[in-house]
């Protein structure tokens, strides 16, 4: 039996230890350290009052004595040496801790009598620490008390050296019991390690341990981001916009930043704010939960905010210094970009336009109430400050005279020329392809309709006319469609807004025959179908159905089944497809819709870049220009995952003008957010994946080192290798390396 006392006077301790002495104690614990009226705790020379009291007990009593210390005393270590002189057979070292607790509320301290005792599992890592640092340096015993909560514990303890463990706390928890259960734990750690006795490891430890003195402190390790991973929206846009940096930017309401993002990512973004069908939106993570962010209409709302508060587009340097001419023929937007990126690498470029007006389909072919004339413009004169001669009004004869002249020719011609119905009567008088009527009116004409027209399609040329007919005058417009809705190119909004304007959209009907009158429309035959197997578009075939035929009676018809490129060059052998070598006409590139098929603008955009990217490497051994490439994406169920909380709200909606007053203009229909909502709509993103939007590195870094480059961040020099960048990143893509040795 071992007692433990605690006094207060040397009187006190001496009297009590005799008293224990004749009871019959084996030992003697001294709990000089106890958190109520402890010695520790008392001020003044803690450690000689501590020596001075064990050797009055000492000198009082013969049977052995155990001092019972805190590792919060200055040196444990040069106490416990102490003791041993003075001839102590033992020394428990423990993690319990004096403190204090105040209830803030009633400002009254919890415990009112004294001073309350911490510890616990939390605390077990500091006694030993100390037991480690002590055990090589004495031969009495050492005890641990502690934080003990299972076999592995106890273990802890013998390995860093000490003779006996307590577990009184565990005890007093679960009764005796738990101490077979401690030593079955035990029994078997040290079956599967082999060992035989305790002191086959106890203080196995200490030897491994070193001071801090003895750290080498040199810096060994730098962080490196590695492979950063792109949030799913970005991935999905076909020129890799920084969505996520530029959406989060505005969140913050720094709008310039995110201005400057958008405007470094290439030409024609303003157009995109408005026309892009977006398929940034349909990847969101954020739809996963309700809806996806508004990408676009934040990006519209940034470039407007840059364009009312008069920011300008640098001109890079470099431009235009390298002797290389490079011809591009077609100003639409693949066209244009490509020219774009190969004036900013440094060529000088030219740009051959058959039409009076640069943009191709831009301008020919998209709504006013869509895209506002002086955006386009706007974008065109920008590229021509970068030094791109665009002549107009000219049409190439041969490329084989135009590569003789430059040194690479990027063919980017569109794809204007409308598929046939391949039925009866379409020669008639009021039979007109879809972008020819959509080229007269964004000219200016209003060409007179009738009362009833049809338009066939499905893409968004077609929604595109029959909304313009709508805007002309047309009371009753129909959209003859062979498919489902599901199937429909066109974009659900643009549906969704001509279902709004009075357009009858009929799906599953496929026109049969144009019926003329005196060499005029006078109606539309049709038949209705039903979808079959599907074809090798994987899309189900339309197939009609017997003795449904009826008549549309309409005044005018306007086909949109589709576009291909006219190519009218003697050097193009038929059955030529873009892309593919044609002899003796080396350094032939080509972009846009005449090498993916009428697609939309983005993609248009994004085969523009890819095409320059193609001729700077045929040109120069030192490429500046890149072709595009997303490396990882991040998984958006790991995002979901570690996102414990998502800030409510729903979707902010677009505000329109209403459909009984559009239907009577060309205005612009979608008014765009004000600040309040794009900021609001911002902070619906997740921010996914790395670099500008997520911050956290950059936020958690103290030495400067987490550096923003563009919408990505960089480890600099003044890494301090300290680790805490990888440990809050989400992506896991900040890993720490060896740092080079310094020469």
């Amino acid at each position: 039996m071992i007692p433990s006392i605690n006094c207060l006077t040397k009187e006190g301790w001496a009297g009590y230890a005799l008293l224990m002495e004749k009871a019959g104690a084996d030992a003697l614990e001294l709990n000089t350290s106890c958190p109520h009226g402890s010695i520790t705790f008392r001020g003044g020379n803690v450690e000689e009052i501590i020596v001075n009291t064990v050797k009055i007990v000492r000198e009082a009593v013969k049977i052995p004595v155990i001092a019972k210390i805190s590792p919060m005393l200055t040196s444990p270590e040069s106490l416990v040496l102490k003791l041993e002189e003075i001839g102590v057979d033992g020394v428990t070292i423990f993690n319990r801790f004096t403190g204090l607790e105040i209830d803030v509320k009633t400002e009254t301290p919890v415990m009112h009598r004294g001073y309350a005792g911490h510890g616990g599992p939390w605390s077990i890592h500091y006694p030993l620490r100390w037991i480690t640092q002590i055990r090589p340096k004495v031969k009495i015993a050492l005890a641990g008390s502690g934080g003990v909560t299972g076999g592995e514990d106890i273990v802890r303890y013998l390995l860093s050296g000490c003779n006996a463990v307590q577990v009184c706390a565990a005890v007093y928890m679960h009764g005796y019991k738990i101490i077979t259960e401690f030593n079955r734990e035990l029994a078997a750690w040290m079956k599967a390690k082999n060992y035989q006795r305790l002191d086959d490891f106890r203080g196995k430890v200490c030897s491994r341990i070193k001071g801090s003195h003895e750290v080498d402190r040199k810096k060994t390790k730098i962080a490196r981001i590695d492979n950063p991973p792109s949030a799913p929206c970005r991935a999905a846009c076909p020129v890799y916009v920084p969505t996520q940096a530029y959406v989060r930017l505005a969140a913050k309401k720094d709008f310039a930043a995110a201005w400057r993002l958008i405007q470094a990512a290439g030409p024609f973004q303003s157009i995109c704010g408005l026309v892009c069908h977006h398929p940034c939106e349909a990847e969101c993570t954020r739809a996963l939960i309700d809806e996806p962010v508004a990408i676009r209409n934040i990006k519209r709302f940034i470039l407007e905010w840059g364009r009312k508060y008069g920011l300008k587009r640098e001109i890079p340097a470099g431009t235009g210094q390298k002797k290389e001419r490079v011809a591009v023929v077609g100003a639409g937007p693949a066209g244009l970009t490509a020219a774009h990126d190969l004036a900013v690498a440094g060529y000088r470029v030219t740009v051959f336009e058959r039409l009076p007006y640069a943009g191709g389909m831009l301008r020919m072919g998209i709504p006013r109430y869509r895209l506002p004339l002086e955006v386009i413009q706007e974008e065109v004169a920008y590229i021509k400050k970068l030094g791109v001669e665009i002549r107009l009004n000219t049409t190439v004869e041969s490329l084989a005279a135009l590569r003789r002249e430059f040194a690479a020719v990027c063919l980017a011609v569109g794809a204007h020329k409308e598929r046939r119905l391949g039925i009866s009567g379409e020669d008639a008088g009021g039979v007109e392809d879809g972008l020819s009527l959509l080229r007269r009116v964004n000219q200016g004409e209003k060409p007179a309709l009738g009362e009833k027209v049809a338009v066939i399609g499905g893409g968004n040329t077609a929604l595109d006319a029959a909304r313009t007919a709508v805007r002309l005058g047309a009371r009753t417009v129909y959209l003859v469609y062979r498919r489902t809705r599901e199937e429909m190119p066109a974009g659900e909004m643009e549906i969704k807004a001509a279902e709004e304007e009075g357009v009858k959209i009929m799906y599953l009907v496929a026109p049969k025959k144009v019926r003329v009158e005196q060499g005029k429309v006078a109606a539309l035959e049709c038949i209705n179908l039903v979808l079959g197997e599907k074809d090798r578009s994987d899309r189900r075939r339309p197939e009609e159905i017997e003795e449904t035929d009826f008549t549309l009676r309409v005044e005018r018809i306007i086909t949109a089944v589709g576009q291909e490129p006219e190519l009218p060059f003697p050097e193009i052998p038929e059955g030529w497809k873009a892309g593919e070598k044609i002899p003796d006409l080396e350094g032939l590139f080509c972009a846009g819709d005449m090498v993916s098929g009428p697609a939309t603008v983005v993609e248009a955009i994004a085969g523009g870049r890819q095409a320059a990217a193609a001729v700077d490497a045929y040109l120069s051994e030192s490429p500046a220009l890149q072709p595009l490439r997303i490396g990882r994406v991040v998984e958006k169920s790991d995002v979901l995952q570690r996102t414990e909380e998502f800030r409510p709200g729903k979707r902010e909606k677009m505000p329109e003008i209403s459909p009984g007053e559009r239907r009577n203009n060309f205005a612009l229909v979608e008014t765009g957010f004000d600040e309040e909502t794009a900021v609001r709509e911002a902070r619906r993103c997740l921010a996914c994946g790395c670099g500008v939007g997520c911050d956290l590195c950059a936020d958690i870094c103290i030495y400067s080192a987490v550096e923003k480059q563009g919408d990505h961040y960089v480890i600099n020099d003044k890494c301090d290798g300290c680790g805490m960048c990888a440990q809050v990143c989400p992506n896991r893509t900040i890993i720490m390396t060896e740092r080079e040795e310094e020469q």
